[in-house]
């Protein structure tokens, strides 16, 4: 398996002058800035930073749109997308495989400050395994993250929601062969999942965290692969952070602390 390797030092620097001028290309932007830790000193950046840029302009939805449509064209591959907002503020946050993450606030105010997670998942494609599937990489990647910069507390809490998408992954299956996501009772074979997610490793260490991720990971794809076998796989990008998770992870056997 091909290793796929971090993203090298200064990289957000690197990439800031690209991403101004891809924004600046639709004449309704008024503003373009960096937020967040590549906004301040340089040391304050590593290879687990993110970026984030804030996009002023009159129409944010369609502004955002196009921004997204122009990235994905001429950056690598997406490895997993993050999108919500209203009529007055648009936030994309995306993970591409070479572990590059964006986030970009397309807001009307100047002042206006990136929020920290979105709540609404990428749009909806035709297939709901598809969805499920960015949905499940997208906090799979965020736990490895917060593990890596020792916040159990937020990576324990992502990584539990890891075995919630694979139960969702058995509902859309049971539904499939129902043909109905109306059940008045189980029994199906399906329900058998339920346990088989059950047994992750304890995830309240860097190093529980981290097998509980791959562990859900694998059971996940069994799920895909029922679904469709060609859904299946892929998930080079964050096996490669998990390895790195546990190379790097100071006190990887720390418990959260008691109260």
């Amino acid at each position: 398996m091909h290793e796929v390797p971090l993203p090298p030092a200064g990289w957000q620097a690197q990439l800031l002058p690209a991403l101004d001028d891809l924004a600046r290309r639709d004449p309704r932007v008024r503003d373009v800035h960096v937020h967040g830790s590549a906004a301040g000193p340089a040391p304050d950046l590593d290879c687990w930073s993110d970026l984030d840029l804030v996009v002023v302009t009159d129409d944010p939805q369609r502004v955002a749109h196009g921004i997204v449509d122009r990235l994905l064209g001429e950056m690598p591959p997406l490895f997993a997308i993050n999108q919500g907002g209203t009529s007055t503020r648009h936030v994309t946050r995306l993970v591409f495989r070479d572990l590059r993450r964006l986030d970009i606030t397309v807001t009307t105010r100047a002042d206006d400050q990136p929020q920290r997670r979105t709540t609404t998942p990428a749009p909806s494609e035709d297939d709901p395994m598809e969805t499920l599937i960015n949905n499940y990489r997208f906090d799979a990647v965020l736990a490895a993250v917060k593990t890596a910069r020792g916040d159990l507390l937020i990576a324990a809490h992502l990584t539990l929601q890891l075995a919630r998408h694979i139960l969702v992954a058995a509902m859309l299956l049971r539904d499939r062969d129902a043909g109905t996501n109306h059940h008045r009772h189980g029994g199906t074979k399906w329900d058998s999942w339920a346990q088989r997610a059950a047994p992750v490793p304890v995830t309240y260490t860097t190093t529980g965290i981290t097998a509980a991720i791959r562990s859900c990971t694998q059971v996940f794809d069994e799920l895909v692969g029922k679904w469709d076998q060609s859904l299946v796989g892929g998930h080079e990008p964050l096996l490669a952070m998990l390895r790195q998770v546990d190379r790097t992870a100071r006190n990887p056997d720390a418990n959260i602390p008691s109260p």
